[in-house]
């Protein structure tokens, strides 16, 4: 477990440090030509940037390639689940946060290839692509609402019942601390939910709870250490096991919901990357065939 731990951290840690790279150079580069992105498309040819940051231009070109290569990288997720090799090649959840590494980065890239200007059949692709990149965001987050285990499995809703038993027992004797305490923090993390609340409903009060939660956190623990005097590393203990048994709670409550959600979520998502696709290919042909090939 603790090796599957570092593994996990580590690449957590490389996944993050792509993002900041990435997002560094996309920053800069809009800083850098923002007096070309700005001026009216007519009115470009006559600026010095036009060579370069054009879509036919050295940088804009070269970015195209790349944004582009990045969206068909993203195709091999879908082979890691379904065929039997890549199936035995690294956790699924590795893959889909490169998928979605390479769903955000590439879409962006674009935008600098189109140097912020689409129109015709492009901006088709252009506006499925910005749809698939913002609804792959919204899967992420209903993905980490699926329970699984270290393998990346579903689990069953007996088996995030017994999880939620082994945390109980946990509470139980694993902290020296009044049951009413335990009991007060836990209703404090409570959120509203009952098996009638709606499925968009649910979801908006879920994304909400996590969105406060790292406030809300922060004022449970100063509270539980002024007012009980516990000390911050059992304060820390506590609140962590608590919260987890609070989202195991919320996932056996919306086990159904979540699971319908998603699968309303894929009917959104696939037509949207589909024409993404075709009209991307189309237009990655045409420029082949206009004598825009390889910029590196």
């Amino acid at each position: 477990m603790k090796n599957t731990t570092g593994k996990h951290t580590i690449f957590s840690k490389i996944i993050k440090t792509l993002y900041a790279v990435s997002f560094a150079f996309i920053i800069y580069f809009i800083i850098s030509g923002i007096s070309f992105y700005i001026t009216g498309y007519q009115a470009r040819p006559q600026l010095e940037a036009y060579r370069t940051l054009r879509p036919a231009g050295d940088f804009g070109h070269g970015v195209g390639i790349i944004g582009s290569a990045m969206m068909l990288f993203m195709l091999l997720y879908s082979l890691r689940k379904r065929t039997r090799f890549f199936g035995k090649l690294g956790k699924l959840s590795h893959w889909l946060d490169v998928h979605i590494y390479f769903g955000i980065i590439g879409p962006l890239l674009v935008i600098l290839h189109s140097s912020f200007k689409v129109q015709g059949l492009v901006a088709v692709s252009f506006w499925a692509m910005l749809a698939v990149a913002l609804s792959g965001v919204f899967g992420r987050y209903l993905y980490l609402q699926i329970p699984r285990d270290v393998d990346d499995d579903n689990l069953s809703l007996k088996e995030i019942e017994d999880s939620k038993g082994v945390l109980d027992k946990q509470l139980k004797d694993g902290f020296n601390i009044q049951a009413d305490v335990i009991t007060a923090v836990g209703d404090a993390l409570a959120i509203r939910l009952t098996h009638e609340t709606g499925i968009l409903r649910s979801f908006i009060i879920i994304m909400f709870d996590d969105l406060i939660q790292p406030f809300k956190a922060g004022r449970l623990k100063k509270n539980l250490v002024r007012a009980y005097n516990i000390d911050h590393a059992t304060v820390d203990r506590l609140y962590g096991t608590l919260r987890r048994k609070h989202l195991l709670e919320r996932k056996i409550l919306l086990f159904d919901q979540i699971q319908q959600l998603f699968h309303y979520w894929h009917v959104f998502h696939k037509p949207f990357a589909i024409i993404m696709y075709l009209i991307m290919l189309v237009h990655i042909g045409i420029a082949v065939w206009l004598g825009y090939t390889w910029k590196f």
